[in-house]
């Protein structure tokens, strides 16, 4: 039977899958009607925004299928990961989303610091790079299965693999901001005007949107690293509590974005206002036709009886 506390758990992860599926959404549609302003960029933030849906999507089966069951099975021991598919999509999800992140703050390096090949560089090599992306992704989620089909593959293994291939991408951001960040500290003005001063300013500013983008992610999703490689170490050093907050944390992960784009990129604080405006000026008129509709049929019903 579960607890007062396993069901409080279960009504955040349905309100946090709730809320990633809503903000995602509303995230793929914005940046695909704002193409012309972020350009090639919007290719990675929609992908981005997908795979953090994906999240969103499987969470309430591998809460229905995985996680209940688990809050009631009394020997942590006996629990085992990776047991559905829908685990293992979630995976393919949240890695992926990393993987972006990493791949952002790359493009974000090439942009600030070369931004006259950055801004001749072909969809071809965004379109690869996002191939590549999923492929990655595909592989880490497919490694999961291999224990449940090879006895002979121990599952430590696969997480150590998986997440010292995430820890890289880490690596990866912090080192790419960190030359972002460099770089900005030793251009002088003369050599900002060379290069398109407006142009840069731009990049600088939707890099600083990324890399809060990227710190916020990282922080909600590191405690998870640390957590489910210990628990393949030690099974009992960690407490289900703990595992459950994590759960938490790793699900935030991929419904802060759409957040910070609100509070931090103009074109997407103000295309969501039209659109929240365009809507309820849709539900407005909509009541205002019903009612219409209703006083007319009344009419009509009152000069049926007065005949």
């Amino acid at each position: 039977m579960l607890k007062s506390i396993d069901i409080l758990f279960i009504i955040i992860f349905v309100l946090e899958a709730a809320v990633i599926i809503i903000g995602n959404t509303l995230t793929i549609f914005i940046f695909c009607t704002q193409r012309s302003h972020l350009k090639r960029t919007c290719f990675l933030l929609v992908n981005l925004a997908i795979a953090d849906l994906l999240v969103g999507i499987t969470e309430p089966i591998v809460l229905g299928t995985e996680k209940i069951p688990e809050m009631k099975v009394i020997c942590v021991e006996d629990v085992k990961r990776f047991k559905n598919p829908s685990s293992t999509v979630q995976i393919l999800a949240s890695s992926t989303s990393v993987i972006f992140l990493a791949l952002i703050s790359v493009e974000r390096v090439h942009a600030v610091l070369r931004p006259l090949q950055h801004r001749v560089t072909s969809r071809r090599f965004y379109i690869s790079a996002i191939i590549f992306s999923w492929t990655a992704g595909l592989c880490l989620a497919g490694s999961t299965v291999l224990p449940m089909n090879h006895t002979e593959v121990d599952s430590t293994y696969v997480i150590v693999a998986i997440h010292s291939f995430l820890f890289l991408c880490v690596l990866i951001i912090c080192a790419s901001y960190l030359t972002i960040r460099t770089r900005l500290h030793s251009v002088t003005p003369p050599e900002l005007e060379i290069h398109n001063r407006r142009s840069l300013d731009q990049n600088v500013r939707l890099s600083r949107t990324f890399f809060i983008v990227a710190a916020v992610s990282l922080v909600f999703w590191f405690p998870a690293i640390v957590v489910y490689t210990t628990i393949e170490f030690c099974n009992v050093c960690v407490s289900p509590m703990v595992v459950r907050t994590v759960n938490c944390f790793h699900l935030a992960n991929s419904m802060i974005n759409p957040f910070v784009y609100c509070l931090r990129m103009p074109i997407f604080k103000n295309a969501l206002k039209k659109y929240c405006s365009r809507r309820a000026r849709a539900i407005e008129s909509g009541t205002v036709h019903f009612n219409v509709k209703d006083e007319t049929v009344k009419a009509a019903w009152l000069s049926g009886l007065v005949g």
